[in-house]
């Protein structure tokens, strides 16, 4: 005569493959986090030694390559299309910051006719980014 031997359950719940998941996402995010903030590289030109604020609401950065090419956030751009892509980008909203970043090699009167584009746009004020000395 055999006796039948009935498996007791197991309950307890195995968290070691959640945290596995966990760590892999941890990673991926942490690598790909950098790439997110404006990956154009410019030689900027040297700045003051004033920290710039860290956080700002409603910023958007232009970048302008050595070549002339304008880029908003990632996305490049025709220079006469720049006020109204900047009016979508921020929803309208005529108080949000706009920094440029221009390459230090860059003709200033293309700098200049930018920021006449963001006036015209009915934008206050542009910032331009500079490395710190």
């Amino acid at each position: 005569m055999r006796r039948k031997h009935k498996r007791k359950i197991i309950s307890d719940i195995n968290v070691t493959p959640f945290v596995d998941v966990l760590l892999v996402l941890l990673i991926i995010f942490m690598v790909a986090a950098p790439l997110l903030n404006g990956n154009i590289k410019v030689d900027l030109p040297k700045g003051s030694a004033k920290k710039p604020n860290s956080y700002q609401e409603n910023k958007v950065i232009i970048t302008v390559k050595r070549n002339g090419v304008i880029y908003i956030e990632d996305q490049k751009i025709e220079l006469r299309k720049l006020g109204k892509k900047l009016k979508k980008i921020t929803n309208d909203d005529l108080n949000s910051k706009i920094f440029i970043k221009a390459d230090k090699n860059l003709n200033y009167g293309t700098v200049m006719d930018i920021i006449k584009k963001i006036n015209d746009a009915g934008f206050g004020s542009a910032s331009l980014i500079t490395e710190i000395k």
